[in-house]
């Protein structure tokens, strides 16, 4: 019995061992599987719970080429204890793009907090969403800020806006044509959404909902902002009627039913 005892605490040891140190490559693997493709992670170091890599965003469509890294690299720390009691302690950081280490925590009961941040990105990560930014080829930053976020069995509450800055297009000549802010408030369900032009001469409004099952309702327009000169209305106006349908000197933004 006793060499039985201690065979078991040999196995149980090195068990322990192999899942503390498994390396940073079997998350890679896990996280290409889930996402379809579209997230990827290379360049791989440290192990499964405290690690970094660079991150690949990807269409995961075999016929789309669209393949573009996220600046700097992301790192990430798991507490695997927490895990023992069905509990995710998550901590990401990626100075290049966030302005603080991200921390997520989430308890048995699907009950999660994400503590406030803002991400900043390329917007050109945007063309991987398909039409009609694949056609713009979007230029400037998106700036991505929250306060803390709650994620319950109601849905996820908290305030986000997403900012587009230095906007500008592959398409346009005029660089930047704009800043632009969409804020949502209450988030999901029910969260009511608000698009507002900062600045620019091309100017973009709107407001809509998300409803329940993630329904998306918003309207909006998209125009020249009055006053502008003539010759820059004019290199706008091609770029404007890519956005929506249009009607008149506007073209109306409308996604969801």
């Amino acid at each position: 019995m006793r060499k039985l005892a201690i065979v078991a605490a040999a196995l149980a040891g090195a068990l322990l061992v192999l899942v503390t140190q498994a390396p940073a490559g079997l998350l890679a693997a896990v996280l290409r599987s889930w996402s379809g493709a579209r997230i990827e992670l290379s360049e791989t170091t440290g192990t499964l719970w405290d690690g970094e890599a660079e991150l690949i965003l990807a269409s995961g469509d075999s016929s789309s080429s669209f393949r573009t890294k996220v600046p700097g690299r992301v790192g990430w720390r798991i507490d695997p204890w927490r895990l023992l009691v069905g509990s995710l302690d998550l901590t990401l950081t990626d100075a290049a793009v966030l302005d603080a280490p991200l921390a997520l925590r989430m308890d048995r009961e699907i009950n999660a907090t994400l503590d406030a941040n803002r991400l900043r990105l390329p917007a050109s990560l945007l063309v991987g969403l398909g039409a009609p930014w694949n056609t713009i080829r979007p230029g400037g930053e998106l700036q991505l800020a929250w306060d803390t976020l709650h994620l319950r069995s109601a849905g996820l509450s908290g305030n986000l806006s997403l900012e587009w800055v230095d906007a500008s297009s592959a398409l346009s000549p005029i660089v930047p044509f704009g800043h632009y802010r969409l804020h949502a408030s209450g988030f999901y369900v029910g969260a009511s959404l608000q698009l507002e032009t900062i600045s620019g001469p091309m100017e973009m409004t709107g407001s809509g909902t998300i409803g329940d099952g993630g329904r998306l309702r918003f309207q909006g327009i998209a125009r020249v902002q009055p006053g502008t000169d003539p010759a820059v209305a004019t290199q706008l106006s091609g770029l404007i009627s890519l956005l929506g349908r249009r009607q008149g000197d506007e073209a109306i933004l409308k996604f969801g039913t």
